[in-house]
């Protein structure tokens, strides 16, 4: 009872911590595609769930996001994490790929639902005063959460499913099924921001028009989605295809690999809970060295072929690879006028998934023939984009925007 008082009393920067760590609290996601494996799937199979996921997410971003602005962000976030939970309820049961491909979709739409509506209801909830600044601490608070859940979940992983076997994968996969419904739960006791209690919502059209505008206008906001886009991590695909990738090194068992995602989510947690700081010590170079720096760690990886160099290189490629996150949530929410920011946030939003997606399906593939080809050319196409988009100076070019 007094935990819950002590919950509500909390803003909804901190409530958001709170529900990301018991959102992503995956017992079974250091053996994930070892447990499709087993159930049959390829490579290429368990590569195209995550992109129909993003597919999905592609397809319903921009109408979650007008939902969000139109009938409330709080809703939006409750019904993500709801699909999410029935999702998980659903994988306890699947055995097929297309019961596995089923989930993915109901996956997508609930990640589309929390897309522009979580950023939206932390920003809008924030003080005014000096409000860029205190996103960019809430934002690192949160991805700190989001990694520390991915600190202990690996660990926690390794002594539930202690065995390659299926009854222990289910095992896991139900105690993480109950993490999310916690997070659903905490979910109910958001704030709405005030603004949005009292106006009456505008139609659906003027409202997708209007966030439409906010980025076609905003040569600022281009920028930084270009960036947000063309130099995505493909973090998801490190998770998937580190786990084979361990295997075909000659790691055994699952301990190894869960103490890899375990470190590296405390090492990417220390990252993004202080990520403020390091910005604020390397200036405008810090958005640079944390978009390029995940490039060259994906391409020492590909060259890692023995435990003693896996670990340390997979670790520091995990806590870098979405460090720059909470900067670019940041940047672009500063930009962004209220009103529509669910809708403009899911517009960019929608445009780095179906970006994901494509590349995502040609990574699929070539990781069929060669893991360490994918994570080269992830690689390459971090640090090129990076260099090709000047993301040194994009800092330097945050004040008023000029028409």
């Amino acid at each position: 009872m007094r935990f819950l008082q002590k919950i509500s009393s909390l803003g909804n920067a901190e409530k958001f911590a709170i529900i990301t760590f018991f959102q992503n609290m995956y017992l079974y996601n250091h053996v994930g595609t070892l447990y499709l494996q087993s159930r049959g799937l390829s490579l290429l199979e368990v590569s195209s769930i995550w992109s129909i996921i993003v597919g999905t997410i592609f397809l319903a971003e921009v109408p979650t996001g007008v939902i969000a602005d139109r009938f409330g962000k709080k809703r939006s976030v409750a019904v993500a994490l709801f699909l999410q939970f029935f999702g998980e309820f659903l994988f306890l049961f699947a055995e097929s790929y297309l019961a596995f491909v089923l989930i993915a979709i109901l996956a997508g739409i609930g990640y589309s639902f929390l897309s522009g509506a979580s950023e939206a209801i932390v920003y809008e909830t924030l003080p005014e005063e000096n409000r860029a600044h205190r996103m960019k601490v809430a934002m690192g608070n949160i991805g700190g959460a989001y990694q520390l859940a991915f600190f202990a979940a690996p660990l926690l992983g390794s002594l539930v499913i202690s065995e390659l076997v299926l009854g222990k994968y289910l095992l896991g996969i139900g105690l993480t099924a109950g993490s999310v419904l916690i997070a659903f739960l905490l979910s109910l006791t958001l704030q709405e921001p005030p603004r949005l209690q009292s106006d009456r919502p505008p139609s659906s059209l003027a409202i997708l028009k209007h966030g439409l505008a906010q980025i076609t206008r905003n040569r600022k906001v281009q920028w930084i989605a270009g960036v947000a886009i063309l130099t995505s991590t493909f973090s998801n695909a490190l998770v998937t295809l580190y786990q084979p990738h361990f295997v075909n090194a000659g790691v055994r068992t699952s301990l190894p690999i869960g103490l890899a995602l375990a470190l590296g989510g405390l090492a990417a947690f220390g990252v993004q809970k202080y990520i403020y700081a390091i910005e604020q010590r390397l200036g405008r170079w810090g958005l640079f060295a944390l978009s390029i720096l995940p490039g060259l760690f994906y391409i020492l990886l590909a060259f890692a072929s023995n435990l003693v160099t896996l670990l340390p290189v997979f670790v520091l490629t995990y806590a870098l690879a979405d460090a720059r996150n909470p900067l670019l949530s940041a940047y672009q929410n500063e930009q962004i006028e209220s009103q529509t920011r669910a809708t403009a946030i899911s517009l960019i939003n929608m445009l780095v998934k179906i970006y994901i997606a494509l590349v995502g399906v040609a990574l699929g593939w070539l990781a069929n023939t060669s893991i360490p080809a994918v994570f080269i050319t992830i690689g390459l196409l971090v640090v090129g984009f990076t260099l090709a988009l000047r993301v040194d100076k994009i800092a330097v070019h945050l004040g008023p925007e000029v028409e």
